[in-house]
């Protein structure tokens, strides 16, 4: 077997897993936003607080994982690829890189004390003073990722099958959306930095805050994108 095929074997290896790894991710990503929160709405007490206790936790684990798989695989594929790729590829990873920093450094850890401050509850005691913010801020990064993985997932398709040569101002001005798009989902975690205090505030949920506003502004995020790239 010669390099070339042994290459695009491990590639294919990659990708497979990558597959893998990003359905589960993005689909429990949707379950999150589309299901068990409008769930929590509407659920009684007990039932919201044994979901949390029992539910969300195996959810979570299979979500974050889901989110480190992905991102391995995919340093993987551009590590075997070496680079060249259409600008579609690097504004998709960009995107994804953010939502899984979001997973893991936002969603998960104030999601533990959310399902802390429950099992508090559930053991006669009292909620924790800090889960009602930490919900709020999971939430937001939680809404963050459901808009970004709409262009997200439209750029991986595109580099494949719609793909745009890399041009640096195109580039450029699509990061720099995706950037102050992130720093708004990432505000309430950040906003005591003191480079951050000299930033404009932000935080807001806007749109997002309902299943209708966020799938609209997901395709409107997917079209301004994707009229930068192919455009410039």
């Amino acid at each position: 077997m010669d390099i070339v095929t042994t290459k695009l074997g491990l590639e294919m290896l990659l990708r497979w897993g990558h597959f893998l790894g990003g359905i589960t991710w993005i689909g429990l990503l949707y379950y999150f936003n589309l299901v068990q929160t409008e769930y929590f709405k509407e659920a009684s007490g007990d039932a919201k607080s044994d979901a949390i206790q029992k539910l969300v936790p195996r959810a979570l684990w299979w979500f974050r994982w889901g989110a480190m798989f992905t991102l391995v695989t995919g340093l993987g594929i551009f590590a075997v690829k070496g680079g060249g790729m259409s600008v579609d590829i690097y504004v998709g990873a960009l995107l994804g890189v953010f939502m899984f920093t979001n997973v893991w450094l936002i969603i998960w850890p104030n999601q533990q004390i959310v399902i802390a401050s429950a099992t508090q509850v559930a053991s006669g005691g009292t909620a924790l003073p800090e889960a009602a913010d930490a919900l709020a801020k999971a939430g937001l990064a939680s809404r963050t990722n459901f808009l970004f993985s709409v262009p997200m997932l439209f750029f991986m398709g595109a580099s494949a099958h719609y793909p745009h040569p890399f041009h640096i101002v195109a580039f450029i001005l699509a990061v720099a959306i995706i950037l102050a798009l992130e720093y708004n989902g990432a505000y309430p975690m950040i906003k005591n930095h003191s480079l951050v205090q000299k930033l404009p505030a932000a935080g807001k949920i806007g749109p997002c805050a309902s299943i209708k506003g966020v799938i609209h502004c997901g395709l409107g995020l997917t079209v301004v994108l994707f009229l930068i790239l192919d455009l410039l």
